[in-house]
C-alpha cells in the first residue's frame, strides 16, 4: 500500500500503550498536522475545532509506506490549520537566526524573536510516535527540548 501526500488527507498513527493520535496532511507538502486520539464528529476523523497539538514536517517515509495506515478520510482545504513559522540558527554562530515563514520566505531574526517557535526539521516516523507518546503522557519530549532555540 502507498499514500500520497494530499491535502486534507487523514491517518490513524498508532502510539505506546494503545493510544493513537490522526495525521492531517496540510496544504503544503511535508507539512502534518497531529491531534490528539479521539473520534471527531466524522468518526474516525479529527476533531478541528481544537488546535492541533503541533504541526511539523515529516519525513515521506513516516507515511508512504503504509506505517500509518491507509487514508481514513479527508476534510476540507478550508478547514486545514495554518502552517505555523519555524525557525533556523546557525550552530557556529547562535546570533545568526531566520524565521521560516509557511511558503518558504525567511527573514533575519534574534534568536530571541525565536523563542516560542519550533526548530525547522523533517521529522521520522519514529520520532513523531515518540513525541506523541511523550505528549499524552503529559512529559517535555527529549527531541524538542533539544532542538530548543539557543540564546
Amino acid at each position: 500500500m502507498t499514500v500520497r501526500f494530499l491535502a486534507g488527507n487523514v491517518l490513524k498513527v498508532s502510539v505506546a500503550a494503545g493510544s493513537s493520535a490522526y495525521a492531517l496532511m496540510l496544504e503544503k507538502r511535508p507539512y502534518i498536522a497531529f491531534y490528539a486520539g479521539g473520534e471527531g464528529a466524522g468518526g474516525d476523523l479529527p476533531d478541528l475545532a481544537k488546535p492541533p497539538a503541533f504541526i511539523v514536517a515529516v519525513a515521506k517515509s513516516a507515511y508512504s509506506g503504509g506505517r500509518w495506515g491507509d487514508v481514513l478520510g479527508r476534510v476540507s482545504k478550508d478547514s486545514l490549520p495554518a502552517i505555523p513559522q519555524f525557525f533556523r540558527q546557525n550552530v557556529m554562530d547562535p546570533s545568526d537566526c531566520e524565521i521560516v515563514e509557511a511558503d518558504g520566505q525567511t527573514r533575519k531574526a534574534s534568536p530571541a524573536d525565536c523563542v516560542d517557535l519550533e526548530r525547522s526539521a523533517v521529522w521520522s516516523a519514529e520520532h513523531i510516535e515518540k513525541r506523541l507518546g511523550d505528549y499524552f503522557a503529559g512529559r517535555p519530549n527529549a527531541f524538542v527540548e533539544s532542538m530548543r532555540v539557543k540564546l
